[in-house]
């Protein structure tokens, strides 16, 4: 934790429930720690699984992108339920996919994160087995979440299941695949959204403070949703309900973003590790207004590929536009220019002496700005001052 690696997914506390537990940081980040002293086969089985510290890269009958990884198919499209695309802030096609997945029987529940009845501002592990359970946990969660704290118990139950995550989350859950077949066996589809990071908790109750609502009081908080993006909205246990428009609210500034340190040096979030990846759709990621709401999907699997295709013969999701590269460069540039500086940010950590994650994806090489470049030193020397302030062990 001390070097800013975790992102909480829960993955060590059920892998080595008798040795790690976590404690929730003022941040939202829950924070593992020893129950007891690790042993050297813990640290080497940790160190395999931890997708803060290593992100793997699947194996594909495909020749990747060095940008994007491996890409199938791409396109742009939404929800045939035009209720299913208001509430689930874009398109709403992992909604539709979980739906298509457990009507049709080839999976028995969808593990994935619903808002924290208890404590709105967070989120919870569930596992949704029937269409309104899905339904009831739609919707963009912006903080920390720990999807991957039962995993052992939902394995250990032999059903088929889906998994929905962050593409770490689903890192994690590839990490496992290497040590435990089961995992391949019983997840019969690992979907992703693209993910620019999560953010501490500060943002969002510096908002509250401007409504003048207690956190205590909350009922419900929607980071988006119910229409596209849709507002970020809270409502009270007195019936108050107040909201900001989502471009209003980000203001479209990083300093706006509270992002963990760990999210600003990820060699994935575009969601390498799964069958699909999902992404909004603005240009230059950046709305100005609502819209009727689009998602575009990325491919990367055969198996992947045929799920598309057989909601799409449904007709339960709409796809009005077949996409390029191009396209997904033009609507998630912070995306291109995160992997073009990774290899300078990397530098300026192994220079400070701090760990920094093990990629397996080739293309970052590949894709790198150049070491001699002023970009590439620009970003060396951003990292450093960043690690100087500690950045690296807090949401900043």
């Amino acid at each position: 934790m001390k070097n800013g690696l975790c992102m909480g997914c829960g993955l060590c506390r059920s892998a080595l429930p008798e040795a790690v537990t976590a404690t929730q940081a003022q941040d939202g980040l829950d924070r593992p720690r020893e129950k007891r002293p690790l042993t050297r086969a813990d640290r080497q089985k940790l160190n395999r699984l931890c997708p803060g510290v290593r992100v793997s890269y699947p194996p594909t009958d495909i020749t990747p992108d060095p940008m994007w990884g491996p890409v199938r198919w791409i396109g742009r499209g939404f929800s045939a339920d035009a209720q299913i695309r208001h509430r689930a802030a874009s398109g709403g096609s992992l909604t539709t996919f979980a739906l298509h997945l457990l009507e049709s029987g080839e999976a028995e529940s969808i593990l994935h994160v619903r808002a924290d009845p208890d404590r709105p501002l967070l989120s919870r592990v569930s596992r949704s087995r029937t269409g309104e359970e899905v339904i009831a946990a739609s919707g963009s969660r912006y903080s920390a979440t720990a999807p991957l704290v039962n995993i052992m118990e939902v394995l250990d139950e032999g059903r088929p299941f889906v998994f929905i995550g962050k593409p770490c989350d689903v890192t994690g859950l590839a990490n496992l695949a290497r040590l435990d077949p089961r995992v391949d066996d019983l997840c019969k589809y690992r979907l992703a959204m693209v993910c620019g990071g999560f953010s501490g908790l500060s943002r969002f109750r510096e908002q509250l403070s401007l409504w003048d609502v207690a956190e205590k009081d909350l009922v419900e908080f929607r980071f988006r949703g119910e229409g596209c993006p849709g507002p970020t909205a809270a409502a009270t246990r007195d019936g108050r309900r107040r909201q900001v428009p989502y471009w209003e609210f980000w203001g479209g500034q990083e300093e706006s973003f509270r992002i963990f340190f760990r999210c600003k040096i990820c060699p994935d979030g575009i969601g390498l590790s799964a069958d699909i990846a999902v992404l909004d759709v603005w240009d230059n990621a950046n709305p100005t207004e609502e819209d009727d709401g689009w998602n575009a999907v990325i491919c990367r699997t055969a198996r992947g590929k045929e799920l598309v295709e057989a909601v799409e013969a449904q007709g339960s999701f709409v796809f009005d536009r077949v996409w390029k590269l191009d396209d997904l460069s033009r609507v998630q540039p912070h995306q291109t220019q995160k992997r073009r500086a990774l290899k300078a940010r990397f530098e300026a950590m192994r220079q400070r002496g701090v760990p920094y994650p093990r990629s397996e994806d080739p293309g970052l090489d590949m894709v790198s700005f150049d070491e001699t470049s002023a970009e590439f030193r620009e970003e060396r020397e951003g990292t450093l001052e960043r690690l100087e302030r500690g950045s690296h062990q807090r949401a900043d």
